[in-house]
């Protein structure tokens, strides 16, 4: 009897990418994408904190935009859980996350084909080289760094013996990270902003324009910041 493997799909803007897509990349654009991957009745991905999980739906994210399935693995869960402990330890460390070139989506297609044989859909992986190839994309680029989900990080030795069983039991959403939260340190970015925020509920459309505004007025440096105009533009 096999595991069912599910990836979930999430639109960090929350629809307003929308109205974002033609100023970003010069095209429609149906949203910024978060992956996890759901098997063994738990939500695993990952952000700044390293390699985490919840329970399905279980982030601020809310429910997801789409699922899709991805078949059945016939690999066990402790099998699983050391896979997640040795990629944990380095090439999914908290301190490598990079929402744009190491991310999420990344951790979600490896992770699938470790299960199942197959990844996550091209169109996902491609999207942040998309984003990143034009001007504006460059400039909004700081803000949509922000909006990443995050569980709440258990001790660095789960999924190995009791603490595993424990951490398991009580449904709470956790960290395979061996290294303290590196969500201040994050390394050889080309943003001037290396602080992950994350909210704590759903944004909605105006809610989104308000923080971008607000991000917007609080810039400093000339170069980092939209003139009026740009702003019109990516709130429609």
């Amino acid at each position: 009897m096999g595991f069912k493997v599910q990836v979930y799909i999430y639109d960090l803007t929350q629809g307003m990418a929308r109205t974002m897509g033609p100023a970003l990349i010069g095209r429609p654009l149906d949203g910024v994408w978060h992956t996890a991957v759901v098997v063994y009745g738990k939500e695993y991905f990952f952000g700044g904190g390293g390699i985490e999980y919840c329970n399905p739906g279980g982030t601020m994210m809310g429910q997801p935009l789409k699922i899709e399935d991805l078949g059945e693995t016939q690999i066990t869960e402790d099998l699983f859980q050391d896979y997640l402990r040795t990629q944990s330890q380095d090439r999914f460390r908290g301190d490598r996350y990079d929402l744009f070139r190491h991310n999420c989506n990344n951790f979600s297609h490896e992770t699938a084909q470790f299960l199942v044989g197959k990844g996550i859909p091209q169109h996902i992986l491609d999207l942040p080289n998309e984003i990143l190839s034009t001007p504006m994309g460059q400039m909004l680029a700081p803000m949509i760094q922000q909006m990443t989900p995050s569980g709440t990080s258990l001790p660095s030795n789960i999924g190995s013996g009791n603490s595993a069983a424990n951490g398991l039991a009580n449904g709470a959403a956790g960290a395979f990270s061996t290294a303290p939260n590196t969500q201040k340190e994050v390394q050889k970015t080309s943003f001037p902003f290396k602080d992950f925020i994350t909210f704590d509920q759903p944004l909605k459309v105006d809610g989104l324009s308000k923080k971008l505004e607000e991000f917007n007025n609080a810039q400093k440096n000339d170069d980092t910041k939209l003139t009026d105009s740009e702003v019109k533009v990516v709130l429609g």
